[in-house]
C-alpha cells in the first residue's frame, strides 16, 4: 500500500512537464546507475513509488536511464526525484553527503542564513582536508542544505558513520567561539541521515513534492533566497549552474580519504 503525504503547495510555477525537459539532462548526471524513489502527485493525492511493475508481473526497483524514461515518470505524476547514494549493483555509497538543516528559528531570522553559511564552509573545508576536494552546496527543496562529493568508488558504512563524526567534531570545534555559533548553534544540525540512515538523497533540480522549490546548487548560502529556487526562476539561470556543477561531477579518489579517515 503507497504511502501518502500531505502536499503543501499543489502546483510549481512551471508545468513539470516543461520543467524536468529543460533540467533533465542536468538531472541525468545524478539518476544514472542508481535506484529511484519517486514521489508521484495525482490531483491532492500523494504517493512514494520504490518499485515498478513489469510484463512478467514482477515488481523490481525502478531504475532510469535516459531522460525520456524520467519524463515517461513525470507524465504519471511524478514530482519528485530521490536516487540511491550508492550504485544500483552495489551497497557500498559513492556518494558523500553532508546535511545541515535549519529550524524554523534559524530561517526566520537575519542572521540564520549568515550562520548556516558560516556551518557549510567551515564543513567544505573540513572535506578538501580529507581529500573531497570537488563537492558541492545543494539547497535540499525545504529547509536545509546537502553538501555533495561523488567518489570514484564505495566506502562502508562504518567509514560513512566515521566520516561524519570527524567532519561535525572538526567543525564544532572550528566555530564553537564564534559569537553567532554561541548564540544560534543550537537552532542547526550537522548530520548523515541522508547517508546513513535514508540513503537516498534529492537529485538537484528535483522539485520538493511539498515545496515545490528546487534543489539547486548554491554558490554561497549567505546570498540565497528561496525565490532562487523556485522553478521559474531556476531555468533562467541554469547556464550559471551548469558551470557550478562541472567541478562537483569530477569524482573524488576514495583512496586518500580512507586512508585520512583511518589516520584522524
Amino acid at each position: 500500500m503507497p504511502r501518502k503525504l500531505i502536499p503543501i503547495v499543489p502546483k510549481p510555477s512551471v508545468r513539470p512537464l516543461k520543467y524536468y525537459d529543460i533540467v533533465g539532462d542536468l538531472m541525468m548526471n545524478f539518476l544514472i546507475g542508481r535506484r529511484i524513489t519517486i514521489i508521484r502527485q495525482t490531483g491532492d493525492s500523494i504517493t512514494v513509488m520504490t518499485r515498478i511493475k513489469h510484463e512478467d508481473g514482477s515488481k523490481l526497483p525502478i531504475i532510469i536511464s535516459d531522460k525520456n524514461e524520467l519524463l515517461r515518470f513525470v507524465k504519471i505524476g511524478g514530482i519528485d526525484f530521490m536516487a540511491s547514494v550508492s550504485s544500483a549493483t552495489a551497497k557500498d555509497a559513492d556518494t558523500a553527503i553532508i546535511d545541515v538543516k535549519g529550524s524554523r528559528k534559524a530561517w526566520i531570522i537575519d542572521r540564520g542564513l549568515e550562520l548556516m553559511d558560516l556551518i557549510t564552509s567551515a564543513i567544505r573545508t573540513a572535506l578538501e582536508y580529507l581529500g573531497l576536494i570537488n563537492n558541492l552546496v545543494f539547497f535540499d527543496g525545504m529547509n536545509g542544505f546537502k553538501i555533495i562529493a561523488l567518489l570514484s568508488g564505495g566506502i562502508s558504512t562504518e567509514e560513512l558513520r566515521i566520516l561524519i563524526n570527524v567532519i561535525s567534531d572538526a567543525v564544532v570545534r572550528g566555530i564553537k567561539s564564534n559569537k553567532l555559533y554561541q548564540a544560534l548553534g543550537n537552532e542547526v544540525l550537522i548530520g548523515g541521515n541522508t547517508m546513513l540512515k535514508v540513503k537516498m538523497f534529492r537529485i538537484p533540480y528535483s522539485l520538493h513534492w511539498s515545496t515545490k522549490l528546487s534543489a539547486i546548487p548554491i554558490p554561497r548560502i549567505y546570498d540565497f533566497t528561496t525565490i532562487s529556487a523556485d522553478p521559474a526562476n531556476v531555468i533562467r539561470h541554469l547556464d550559471t549552474d551548469r558551470k557550478l556543477l562541472e567541478k562537483l561531477l569530477v569524482k573524488n579518489p576514495i583512496d586518500s580519504l580512507i586512508e585520512n579517515i583511518r589516520r584522524v
